[in-house]
C-alpha cells in the first residue's frame, strides 16, 4: 500500500453510529452488613495438668467465652450504660473472687514445695494442649487467666503427689473442687446470655447481636485428635 492510499485509508469518513457491543451488565451484589473494628489480641494458653485440661475441654468453655463477650454486646445494644456497667461489674467481680481464693490456695501451696524444696521443681505432662483465645473484653481474659492459674495450681500439687508427700485422694478433691467451681461460673455466664440474647430478640436486635459476637476462641490444637475419658472424676 502506497503513501497515498494510506492517507485515504486514515481519512476515509467513519460510520458515526457504528454497531456497538451490547453493554455488559454486572450482576448485582448483596450489599454487605458494616461491621466494626473491634480491638482484640491473642493469648496463647498452653495446658499441662489434666483437670485444668478438662476444663479447657470441656463443651462449656466455647459457649463460656461467647456469653461472656456477647453479654457486653447485649447490654450495650438493649440497655443504657449504666445498666451495662453494673451487670459488667457482677461479673467482674464474681471473676476476680475466684482469682483471689486461687491465688491464695497457691501461696499456701508454694510455701509447701518450698519448704521442702520443691519450689523449682515441676513435672512434665505427656499430653499438654494449646488453645489460641481471642481476648475481645476484660472479663474473657480473666476467665482465660483463671484457668492458666489453676493449671499452676495443680501443677504444684502434682509435684508434692509425686513427690508423696501429698495423698492421691486429697490431691483428686482439690483439682474437682477447682475444676467445678469456675466451670460452674462459665455456666452461670452462659445462663446469663441466654436471658440477654432472649431479650435483645424480643427487641427485634437478634441480627445485630449475631453479628458483633462471631469468633472468640479457636478449637484447641490437639482436641479433635482424643476423645474424652469416659468417667472424668473417677480418674486422678
Amino acid at each position: 500500500m502506497g503513501i497515498q492510499s494510506m492517507t485515504e485509508a486514515l481519512t476515509a469518513p467513519t460510520d458515526s453510529n457504528p454497531t456497538a457491543p451490547p453493554a455488559r451488565t454486572r450482576p448485582s451484589r448483596p450489599r454487605q452488613p458494616y461491621r466494626h473494628s473491634r480491638p482484640v489480641f491473642d493469648l496463647t494458653l498452653r495446658i499441662q495438668s489434666e483437670y485444668a485440661r478438662r476444663l479447657l475441654r470441656d463443651r462449656e468453655f466455647r459457649p463460656a467465652m461467647h456469653a461472656l463477650y456477647g453479654i457486653e454486646v447485649i447490654l450495650h445494644l438493649v440497655g443504657d450504660d449504666d445498666d451495662a456497667e453494673q451487670v459488667e461489674a457482677l461479673i467482674r467481680a464474681r471473676l476476680e473472687g475466684l482469682a483471689d481464693e486461687l491465688q491464695r490456695e497457691i501461696a499456701r501451696l508454694q510455701v509447701l514445695l518450698a519448704d521442702r524444696g520443691l519450689d523449682k521443681t515441676r513435672p512434665r505432662y505427656t499430653h499438654p494442649i494449646t488453645a489460641t483465645v481471642h481476648i475481645a473484653s476484660p472479663a474473657i481474659a480473666l476467665y482465660a487467666n483463671l484457668i492458666q492459674e489453676l493449671d499452676r495450681l495443680l501443677m504444684g500439687l502434682d509435684t508434692l503427689w509425686l513427690s508423696g508427700l501429698l495423698p492421691s485422694k486429697e490431691r483428686l478433691a482439690v483439682a474437682i473442687r477447682w475444676r467445678n467451681r469456675i466451670g460452674g461460673a462459665g455456666q452461670e455466664f452462659i445462663g446469663l446470655h441466654r436471658r440477654a440474647y432472649a431479650a435483645a430478640e424480643r427487641r427485634g436486635q437478634r441480627a445485630a447481636v449475631d453479628e458483633a459476637a462471631r469468633e472468640v476462641v479457636s478449637v484447641p490444637e490437639d482436641a479433635s485428635s482424643e476423645e474424652e475419658p469416659a468417667s472424668r472424676d473417677a480418674q486422678d
